[in-house]
């Protein structure tokens, strides 16, 4: 893992992850599918007991100047990743922050159906063993 802020949110490890942010980790650092630790924030399935700590990671992202705007290789905001994890709590976060575009039109044209785009959620996994499905 050439990252440890997306190490540390892909493993769950909450507290490590907000003392690297806090402590000026790269916010905006991309993997080479373009995903972003916001992206990877919002992608987190979490428990109920979890999800407090889940938007306030999100949220000191948001603070130290995570762009809410960046897209991944295939055009997916973190809008999407968050309504991909099914969390309303995330998506009305984001979307109070302004951020409502989640796929480019291109895109969707490209790949011809929306099936396709969510089921591509689950092929972005290439940079870890595990995934979030595990925690």
């Amino acid at each position: 893992m050439e990252n440890k802020l997306l190490w540390a949110l892909e493993s769950g490890k909450f507290k490590l992850a907000k003392i690297l942010i806090q402590g000026g980790h790269d916010v905006n650092f991309c993997t080479n599918t373009g995903t972003s630790p916001l992206m990877i924030a919002c992608k987190l399935v979490a428990r109920d007991q979890d999800v407090h700590e889940k938007l306030e990671i999100i949220a000191k992202l948001l603070a130290t100047r995570a762009n809410i705007n960046a897209k991944d290789n295939k055009g997916r905001t973190a809008l999407a990743y968050a309504m991909h994890a099914r969390c309303k709590a995330t998506i009305q976060m984001l979307k109070n922050q302004g951020l409502v575009i989640t796929i480019d039109a291109k895109m969707k044209r490209i790949k011809g159906s929306d099936k396709k785009i969510w089921n591509s959620f689950d092929l972005d996994e290439e940079y870890l063993p595990f995934t979030t499905r595990d925690f």
